[in-house]
């Protein structure tokens, strides 16, 4: 194994820099640029790994992270989720800032992830704790992980922007989730979708009057599945989620 010294490292790196002033071919360029960086990452002079907040190329969207493998595969779920919540007026307004946790809670309740209202921002668990929880999950865990945690990407984005294209003190809570878990389902593909309804033994059809807060309060993943069937028939779609956003209808069960 070569040792490099610092001084000997940085008059290399040096060296290769006043040959590309003295003109080079692309591939030497190329090769040269590949070097130095080979070297700098020896003398602890690379670039760092993302600390702050980074931008996605899709606009108004950044992820915390100093992962960057983590940080792209965020950035290109919600590029891919966009569209389809653009359809239904559910498009970013204000910057939204994805992070990671090791723990979150509400409540003394575990969560895998969570949008603070008003202040535009989602915290997900890391991987390894995602995993965790996953894999202690009786009914997520009967999908596939790398799905899980794209699709619960795409819930807490749903939240974010639907947060900013309604009347918080309006819309209530089950609201929210319906919206949420209609794309976090439509993300999923057909056949890990059919294994999700499967597994929490929803089957349509499915009316509204069964889809409100008590559902959500006992059987989450219950009313996950009732929201996506819900959504996904050909009357309401969009249409019902444009109606919640502009305050025409509701999912909360108000007590007799």
């Amino acid at each position: 194994m070569i040792v490099w010294e610092k001084r000997d490292a940085e008059t290399f790196s040096r060296d290769i820099l006043e040959m590309e002033q003295r003109g080079s071919t692309e591939p030497g360029r190329r090769a040269s640029e590949a070097i130095t960086m080979i070297v700098l990452a020896m003398i602890g002079l690379a670039p760092e790994a993302y600390a702050d907040p980074v931008a996605c190329e899709t606009p108004l969207v950044l992820v915390e992270t100093d992962d960057m493998e983590l940080h792209e595969r965020i950035c290109t779920v919600v590029e891919q989720s966009l569209p389809a919540l653009a359809e239904c007026k559910l498009e970013p307004k204000l910057p939204v800032t994805i992070s990671f946790s090791v723990k979150l809670k509400v409540a003394e309740e575990v969560c895998l992830g969570l949008y603070h209202t008003g202040k535009n921002e989602i915290n997900l668990l890391e991987p390894d704790a995602f995993t965790a929880a996953h894999n202690g999950s009786k009914i997520w865990s009967a999908i596939a992980l790398s799905q899980h945690f794209d699709s619960l990407v795409v819930h807490e984005l749903a939240h974010a922007l639907f947060d900013q294209s309604t009347n918080s003190k309006l819309a209530c809570g089950v609201d929210q989730e319906y919206v949420a878990y209609a794309f976090q389902l439509a993300s999923l593909t057909a056949s890990t979708r059919n294994e999700f309804l499967t597994s929490a033994g929803v089957a349509p059809p499915v009316s509204v009057e069964g889809i409100n807060q008590v559902i959500l309060g006992l059987s989450p993943s219950s009313f996950a599945a009732r929201s996506w069937l819900h959504f996904s028939q050909p009357e309401n779609g969009c249409d019902f989620v444009e109606k919640i956003i502009r305050g025409e209808t509701s999912l909360w069960l108000d007590p007799e």
